[in-house]
């Protein structure tokens, strides 16, 4: 490259480098400078202090003087308006000294000396006093004879000697911060002189170096200007939405295919919420920031791209179905998001299509083959007189191609019917070993016809609640895929076992196992283990999803075992019915949320020693069903539940309004880290397994309402309304206190001991903080604390502190909420 060209090239780097050294000059001489006139202003202030701090300590002084002179002159000649100076002293010497110690505060010196002096003051008052009720009680020659001791005098010269060593003290102090100002003010005047200097020395390289610099920088813009045109062009270009938002929700930009898609124009978008177009974060927002509303209905965004289907609204107020999918992209300002937003409108009209023509297809289907394969049974059978051998070949195909199509038919309207919601169960006792007789009996000419035989190897009682039908069905499809994958002349074994809490029925095979690479996906619909299987097998891929589907609804679990080479063997786990039958209890009813059965029953045992009844489920959605129809007083959480997660439940259990107001206890392997997914849900508790008997007794009495007395809730706040305001708002829930500063706060902790306290941060004689390590009950247990304040603050850096609730931002529902849930706890 030519040297001028190189020149060219670095001129902006050196002109924005001697921009730079003026910039920093300047801004050092400013920084200097503004230091050196606020020094200068602290040793005025500090100047201005300390004369009135001296004034102060005179004045003390003074006025334990005039004491004494109302004191002498009452005991001379008895005449009470002598006394007046010393009930004048006596009067305003507490709150003199009050304001000695306020100015002299920061000065840790003199805090000894403060000490003293209030020590030889109150001394002093105690002779003054008692030398007056002398001269009353026994004349003057008694209070004389007092005052002769001279103990008065050493008391009064011990206050001046004190009152002389602190106005000595603060007169040097000032004397040194003059010393150190004048020093300071030396120095900055040279560091300025020189910087001015220096100044003057970079000015004219400095300019010719900033005009080559602003030559350079103008062509730099040029370049960003016209990539940024390329990149708005590309986004205009796309056929999705594009959006971005800030962290309160709002809109940034959108690109062309959005403002066509919702009919805005740019301008009418810009900062407006995101709601607007699509509530990303829920109905009525509540007090959550944007972006903690989105992570607990959405998840954390953190974790990766979230794609949801939503619904969106354009200017004109129609509805249409959208796809969204959001990232979270971080900026200086925050964590912003971008939401690629898709029609989908037409993909839902063709879905929608598809349903009705499956379901039409399935059951204009149906009629017919019923008909065909009843018809080729009963020609099978005889019904028509014999048959010549070939025919009877050519209906045993016939018949056995038929029932399949039946299987396929019925499968595809079980898999309809569940995702629907539309799938009805029964509920009878059963015994898990008929289930498997009939099924067996049922396949067995299945079966036979693959060469394998079924055989139940044990017959041992198992009674359950079910839907012996759907129970059959899960059945049946087990054995039929254990026989369709057995070698010709094997064996597939059946087994029932009632175990402490379950009735395990067990299906195994012999045949080539579950390859690893299938199993993961075996319970999905249409899984087949390769692309032969469902040509030289036969069968739809459904069945074990339908299966796994009917024993979860029975609140069971249906898994397997397999080794490669070594068969396969399929459990089915559904509650045994123990002999106890139904609870007896008559209290209120609780819902146990628990897949594992041995945990469900001990919750159950425990709260029915307490007289409450429990019932147990073992999946989300029949949790759900459960709660929203059963009247159920209270509900036990478990989060790891086998079709879903229980954050998910509870928050269905909350928009839902049969079940919003239910009370809910999380119990939980985890519960940190469900609580940190959950920490907005309204749960009374977080408990961790294994569970605390005690306590969580405790907490679902005072869930059901089983409290001796209403909550005593003190309030610590200087503003009136708001204390009115919160105590009407209380009124219902608890008694509240009123306490307008930190010392009415104490003198009500002194007398009671409340349930809960409100706090707010700024009272007129300190931080409502300062009142943590005073909050205690009789027992040493630390007393809820809700900080109610106007001042933001993170709770999770103040330990003692159980919520933070912002008064700009928080309801008084949330706040009778939060108060309702603490004082339960």
């Amino acid at each position: 490259m030519p040297s001028r060209q190189i020149r060219k090239s670095r001129s902006p780097v050196f002109a924005a480098v001697g921009a730079l050294a003026l910039v920093v000059i300047l801004v050092i001489a400013g920084i200097e400078l503004a230091r050196e006139f606020d020094r200068a202003r602290n040793h005025r202030a500090e100047a201005t202090r300390s004369f009135e701090t001296r004034s102060q300590i005179q004045r003390v002084f003074s006025l334990m003087q005039d004491a004494e002179t109302g004191q002498r002159g009452y005991i001379i000649t008895g005449d009470d308006r002598f006394l007046e100076p010393y009930h004048a002293a006596n009067a305003t010497l507490a709150a003199q000294l009050t304001m000695l110690r306020r100015q002299m505060a920061q000065d840790r010196s003199q805090t000894a000396d403060i000490a003293e002096l209030e020590r030889d003051i109150a001394r002093k008052r105690q002779i003054l006093a008692r030398t007056i009720d002398l001269r009353r009680r026994l004349g003057p020659a008694a209070a004389s004879a007092e005052v002769s001791e001279g103990e008065g005098k050493a008391a009064m010269d011990d206050i001046r000697r004190v009152v002389s060593r602190m106005v000595d003290r603060e007169a040097g102090h000032l004397e040194q911060a003059r010393v150190l100002a004048e020093t300071r003010t030396r120095r900055t005047e040279w560091m300025v002189s020189s910087l001015f200097f220096a100044l003057m020395v970079l000015t004219l390289g400095g300019g010719f170096l900033l005009w080559r610099y602003l030559t350079t920088r103008q062509a730099l813009l040029a370049t960003v200007s016209a990539n940024a045109a390329r990149q708005e062009a590309i986004l205009d270009s796309a056929i999705d939405t594009i959006i971005t938002l800030n962290p309160s929700g709002s809109i940034e930009s959108i690109n062309r295919a959005g403002r066509k898609m919702f009919g805005y124009t740019a301008a009418e978008l810009d900062r407006r919420d995101i709601s607007l177009l699509i509530d990303l974060a829920g109905d009525g927002g509540g007090d959550a920031p944007f972006l903690t509303r989105l992570g607990e209905k959405l998840g954390a965004l953190e974790s990766g791209r979230l794609v949801r289907e939503m619904s969106g609204r354009r200017k004109d107020g129609s509805t249409f179905p959208v796809d969204v999918a959001l990232g979270a992209m971080e900026q200086p300002t925050g964590i912003h998001v971008v939401a690629i937003v898709r029609d989908i409108s037409e993909r839902r009209r063709i879905e929608e299509m598809k349903d009705e023509f499956v379901s039409t297809v399935s059951h204009e289907l149906r009629t017919p083959m019923t008909s065909v394969a009843g018809s080729l049974g009963l020609l099978a059978g005889g019904a028509a007189g014999e048959l010549p051998e070939k025919a009877v070949r050519l209906i045993a195909i016939a018949q056995a191609n038929s029932q399949r199509l039946v299987r396929l038919i019925n499968d595809i309207l079980d898999i309809e019917k569940i995702e629907s919601g539309k799938l009805s169960l029964a509920s009878e006792t059963l015994n898990l070993r008929d289930i498997a007789e009939r099924s067996i009996e049922g396949v067995r000419g299945y079966s036979e016809s693959l060469g394998v035989e079924l055989r139940l190897a044990e017959e041992h009682d198992a009674p359950v609640r079910g839907d012996a039908d759907r129970l059959i069905q899960v059945v049946t499809n087990l054995l039929s895929n254990a026989a369709k994958f057995s070698p010709q002349g094997g064996e597939v074994l059946v087994s029932v076992l009632p175990e402490r809490r379950l009735a395990r029925l067990s299906v195994r095979d012999f045949g080539p196992g579950i390859p690893e690479g299938f199993r993961s996906r075996i319970f999905s619909k249409f899984a087949q283990a390769d692309g032969s299987d469902s040509r030289t097998q036969g069968g739809t891929g459904l069945g074990l999803a339908i299966s796994r589907e009917i024993a979860e609804r029975h609140g069971g679990r249906l898994w397997f075992e397999s080794a490669p080479g070594e068969g396969a063997t399929f459990h089915l786990d559904l509650p045994l019915m123990t002999e106890t039958g139904p609870s007896s209890a008559e209290g209120p009813k609780l819902l146990i949320v628990e897949d594992d059965l041995d945990a469900a029953h001990t919750l159950r045992d425990l709260m029915e020693r307490d007289g409450f009844q429990a019932d147990i489920v073992g999946t989300a959605d029949a949790a759900y069903r459960a709660a929203v129809g059963d009247g159920y007083s209270a509900l036990l959480v478990d989060l790891n539940l086998p079709d879903g997660d229980g954050i998910g439940l509870i928050r269905s259990l909350r928009d839902a309004e049969q079940t919003r107001d239910i009370p809910i206890i999380v119990i939980s392997g985890d519960a940190a880290r469900g609580k940190a997914r959950g920490a907005a849900l309204e749960v009374l508790d977080w408990m961790d397994k294994p569970i605390n008997g005690d306590r969580l007794r405790h907490v679902v009495a005072g869930a059901m309402g089983v409290q001796a007395e209403r909550p005593r809730v003190l309030h610590v706040e200087d503003d009136v309304d708001v204390l009115s305001v919160v105590s009407s708002t209380l009124g219902g829930v608890a008694d509240v206190e009123a306490a307008r500063t930190l010392s009415d706060a104490r003198q009500s902790l002194s007398r009671s001991r409340p349930d809960l306290v409100i706090l707010d941060l700024g009272l007129p004689d300190g931080s409502g903080l300062d009142l943590l390590k005073d909050l205690t009950d009789a027992s040493g247990r630390a007393i809820p604390v809700v900080v109610y304040s106007a001042q933001d603050m993170d709770g999770a850096l103040k330990t003692g502190v159980d919520a933070v609730l912002t008064k700009s931002r928080a309801s008084l529902t949330t706040l009778t909420r939060t108060v309702r849930r603490l004082t339960i706890r």
